[in-house]
């Protein structure tokens, strides 16, 4: 009996696999969109979210008639607002509909001024005063009726018959609205109804810490406004 003779004859077929490097496997007609959460104002501003068609061109593959198309990267985010300057911007209180008449003394209140609402003071006429039942008057040392026992604001502007005041935070002063500026000092009111970094010595009059100077490298006159809820008087 012969031995067979078993030879290694070349190939006769051949699989040739493809691959095409960065490419995955996608759902077609399928759209995206964002929408930032939480919602509340305070913490972040929404700017909107918008669905958008993800549609790159398709490339056949030799691999089981697979459909193969490139991979997509979607950068999201949002737009935010310091929540230290929204909550400070909590304190400046706007009053809308407050009469002229109100707003009105002596001396007519500006930019950078102490004030506090007056229900003893009629100003204007009775109608006017019946709106907030109040004046809006500008703080005095000399008496303890005229700001020692009421909360302080800062004036900012009155138009169009609406008030806009600060009750605590930062703001910048016209050089008009303080006196002897110095950073890191204590503000009080002065004789003349100007802030000032050196209280009142007159006798009766009342003295009451106001905020301080805030160091700065604008040159800006600039202080944290918070009236203390105590006050002395000079004997």
């Amino acid at each position: 009996m012969a031995i067979p003779n078993i030879t290694i004859a070349p190939p006769v077929h051949k699989i040739e696999i493809e691959t095409i490097s960065g490419y995955a496997l996608q759902q077609e007609d399928v759209s995206y969109g964002f929408v930032p959460s939480p919602t509340n104002e305070v913490l972040i501003d929404n700017i909107g979210s918008a669905n958008a068609d993800l549609l790159p061109t398709a490339e056949q593959a030799t691999l089981g008639g697979l459909v193969l198309q490139p991979d997509i990267n979607v950068e999201v985010g949002v737009q935010t607002n310091s929540i230290v300057q929204q909550m400070l911007n909590t304190f400046r209180y706007t009053f809308p509909g407050f009469p002229q008449e109100e707003v009105s003394t002596s001396v007519t209140p500006s930019a950078g001024n102490v004030c506090f609402f007056d229900s003893s003071t009629v100003l204007g006429t009775s109608e006017t005063f019946s709106v907030y039942n109040c004046s809006f008057t500008r703080a005095n040392v000399n008496s303890l009726s005229t700001g020692a026992k009421t909360n302080l604001f800062i004036y900012i502007t009155h138009a169009n018959n609406e008030l806009v005041v600060l009750h605590k935070g930062y703001i910048d002063l016209p050089d008009s609205a303080i006196n002897n500026w110095s950073a890191g000092k204590t503000i009080y009111l002065d004789p003349n109804s100007v802030l000032d970094t050196a209280p009142t010595g007159v006798s009766g009059d009342w003295v009451r810490s106001l905020g301080f100077c805030v160091p700065n490298t604008e040159g800006k006159k600039r202080i944290w406004f918070e009236a203390d809820s105590t006050y002395l008087k000079i004997l």
